[in-house]
């Protein structure tokens, strides 16, 4: 059995061109947690009162089209590396992976992390923690908030906890500013990440400002963001370091603003609002539609970038990485898949064209104006829109920015040309022995037991079982060895006609039978879908079809079964499966 993961192997490296010495700028990231692409007074928010972001607008640029990741871990791993979860890692992100930070620390760069890691799977892995992953000084916590706490590390070693959510903004804006005043080696250029863990719930302000914006208990949050951000600045300014500091500020994914979540989330004072907005954008954090990516962004560099412009142009997180190697002067990797592009002219102003396209993480891809999404494009389980329907999604994102006008059935070559370039943007994995997180058991007694084959393909959030069997009829189970099962659970079966196949799961036994599309479906049934290899329904009830000499044919395809998250609670160590092919031998 094989795993898909990331792929890695002995570093080499390509010096980039240069025209010229590199211009090597200090590099500040201010980074911020589900926040809304419309929470901001300069992108459009009537409430919430940004005036110091908003000045840094009016400095340096707006970008209108930025994305990063729809959840917190895939855009960490994808902002320092510059390369797309799917091979990055996400929250499981490998020791293998290469920083912009490691890269700038060997070209002389001092370099410092205060506030959310978010990519060691929030536990103390001292291997794929920041100190190891290239920053010579670190503070923060190594995961997130949910339960209204926090841990701390200083370094490599446990620092402490709080449960004062409301100060976690100021605490990580000191840490800054102290590393800036007493920890910064004057003689060498600086980058500093400071991923902050607010907005991500559960939130909280200070006593100076909770209750004081017109935006509920989230305002208050983001007014306190904004007058801490501007704090930072001026230190900056005290230092004599704008002028040659270039700053970032943007978000990990949209805003946590679906009713599935708001509605469940315990621990806020009620009738609170705890999330940010998304302007005119569709849905929210943990979906591929818009208000998932698509993030503020403003860049500024005195006399570099321009001020008091806005920029429609593709521009995205995974572009710091090779970004920064042209500004700064070190090497990118050469063994691996950069998926990100040097956007030093774009930041520069000597050009207003960016990105060609953008990929949406296991759901489609951007391509100028137009947006692709498959009919299986990955969501998470609180962003599913209950009503909406899995087909071929195309928009055009000058005309509809808000995604309600479905365009597929009217560009049927556009749909695949982009389902082509989605497939291919995926394709560059590599396959090792051996699964740690998952043992596959084949029945004992099974005569057909070594031709049937149940293969594994894990991600950090998301595992799909591969089962197969030329005979036809087998069982086997799926064990999960250690942590907790993935978010997305898939089972994958490559049989000719689903006749038969049973699901046992945490003492319960459910059906995967596959009847036709639109057949009625019994309580202890599970959902199974029909697909072709680019994951487009297929119509009728079996993977065969006659032809015209009377024989049959095997359509390209499979079917799918997702398994409820519901069913996976923590007891549920084991899936246990049994299949009967229709057309068994």
């Amino acid at each position: 059995m094989k795993v898909v993961i990331s792929l890695y192997v002995v570093v080499l490296f390509a010096i980039p061109v240069l025209e010229g010495k590199p211009l090597r700028p200090n590099i500040l990231i201010i980074f911020t947690d589900d926040q809304g692409y419309a929470d901001l007074a300069c992108y459009g928010n009537k409430k919430n009162k940004t005036p110091r972001l908003d000045q840094l607008a009016k400095e340096g640029t707006r970008f209108t089209s930025f994305y990063s990741q729809t959840v917190c871990g895939p855009s960490r791993s994808a902002l320092l590396t510059g390369r797309q979860p799917l091979r990055s890692g996400g929250w499981g992100m490998p020791a293998s992976e290469i920083t912009w930070a490691e890269l700038a620390r060997k070209a002389g760069y001092q370099t410092a992390c205060i506030g959310k890691w978010d990519v060691s799977n929030r536990k103390p892995i001292v291997d794929r923690m920041p100190n190891a992953q290239g920053f010579d000084y670190y503070f923060g916590a190594l995961g997130a908030n949910d339960n209204g706490s926090v841990q701390f590390h200083e370094n490599n070693r446990a620092a402490g906890s709080s449960r004062d959510m409301g100060g976690l903004v100021r605490l990580y804006t000191e840490k800054s500013i102290d590393f800036l005043k007493n920890k910064r080696d004057s003689a060498k250029p600086f980058m500093l990440y400071l991923a902050h863990t607010m907005m991500h719930t559960i939130i909280d302000a200070s006593p100076s400002f909770r209750g004081k914006s017109e935006g509920g208990l989230y305002g208050d949050v983001v007014e306190e963001f904004d007058h801490e951000t501007g704090r930072l600045l001026d230190v900056l300014d005290d230092l004599n370091l704008s002028e040659t500091t270039l700053v970032i500020y943007t978000s990990d994914n949209g805003p946590w603003n679906q009713d599935k979540y708001t509605k469940r989330k315990k621990g806020h004072p009620e009738g609170s609002v705890f999330w940010g907005e998304a302007g005119p954008l569709r849905n929210g954090k943990g979906s591929p539609y818009e208000a998932g990516y698509r993030l503020p962004c403003i860049v500024r560099w005195p006399g570099k970038v321009p001020a008091n412009r806005t920029s429609d142009a593709i521009f995205a997180s995974i572009d710091f990485l090779p970004t920064f190697a042209g500004l700064c002067g070190f090497p990118t990797p050469d063994d691996r898949q950069i998926d990100g592009i040097d956007q030093t002219e774009l930041l520069l102003g000597k050009t207003e064209k960016g990105r060609d396209y953008f990929y949406f993480n296991r759901a489609g891809v951007r391509k100028g104006k137009w947006k692709y999404l498959r009919p299986n494009a990955h969501f998470h389980g609180y962003a599913v829109e209950d009503g909406r329907k899995k087909l071929d999604e195309l928009y055009d994102l000058e005309e509809d920015l808000g995604e309600r006008n479905n365009l597929a059935d009217k560009h049927p070559d556009l749909v695949l040309e982009l389902k082509e370039l989605t497939t291919q943007l995926e394709s560059k994995r590599v396959t090792v022995d051996e699964p740690t997180q998952f043992q596959i058991r084949l029945k004992d007694g099974v005569p057909q037991r070594k031709s049937a084959s149940i293969k594994v393909n894990a991600g950090q959030e998301a595992v799909i079982f591969e089962v197969s069997d030329p005979s036809g009829i087998g069982s086997g189970s799926i064990h999960l060895r250690n942590g907790q099962w993935p978010e997305t659970v898939v089972l994958r079966v490559l049989l000719s006609g689903l006749e038969g196949f049973e699901i046992k799961v945490g003492g319960k036994t459910f059906s995967g039978a596959y009847h036709g599309e639109g057949a009625p479906r019994r309580d202890n049934c599970l959902p199974v879908r029909m697909l072709d290899t680019q994951g487009s329904p297929l119509s009728g009830r079996y993977l065969v079809e006659s032809d015209e000499s009377g024989g049959t044919n095997r359509r390209k395809g499979y079917y799918e079964i997702e398994v409820p998250q519901a069913l996976l609670n923590p007891e549920a160590r084991a899936i246990e499966l049994s299949w009967v092919d229709f057309y068994r031998r």
